[in-house]
């Protein structure tokens, strides 16, 4: 990969950024809330709260976005800053796979572990659909998800 490709792009955004913004649909329409994430198996995971108003949205319609941001610096035009946005379904991490979730999780997000012992909170993976990518002023592109699964590893 060249030092200013589109994949470079990507890769440097998901190593800089361990929060994401959902958007899912409520009962009066379109919300938004932040959470953080980790990446495991080209999904990505959520541990969520239920009592949070995005638990109960999700249980109502899984399909949800999500947006990856650059964080904001400084002298920089937030305008022309990289982002990853992404159209998926999101579910409950199934029982085999939550220790191996769970292990992926905290090792991006050692401070959540507290977490874990909530009886509220549940791990979610969401699957992405469709990805795009905007790594600046013209500087956009949709992301098949076999280029998505090869630029997090998992090809």
């Amino acid at each position: 990969m060249k030092a200013d490709s589109w994949e470079q792009g990507v890769q440097t955004l998901l190593a800089q950024s361990r929060i994401c913004f959902l958007s899912t649909r409520g009962k009066q329409g379109p919300e938004t809330s932040m959470a953080p994430y980790a990446l495991h198996g080209g999904n990505i995971l959520l541990h969520l709260s239920g009592l949070a108003k995005h638990f109960s949205n999700i249980k109502t319609s899984p399909y949800i976005g999500l947006m990856i941001c650059t964080p904001e610096t400084a002298g920089e035009s937030p305008l022309g800053l990289p982002r990853l946005s992404l159209q998926g379904v999101v579910a409950p991490v199934s029982d085999g796979l939550l220790e191996r979730a769970k292990a992926v999780y905290l090792a991006r997000l050692p401070d959540a572990e507290p977490l874990f012992a909530f009886a509220d909170f549940r791990l979610f993976q969401f699957e992405p659909e469709h990805i795009h990518w905007v790594g600046g002023f013209g500087k956009a592109r949709t992301v098949s998800l076999a280029q998505w699964r090869k630029l997090v590893g998992c090809s």
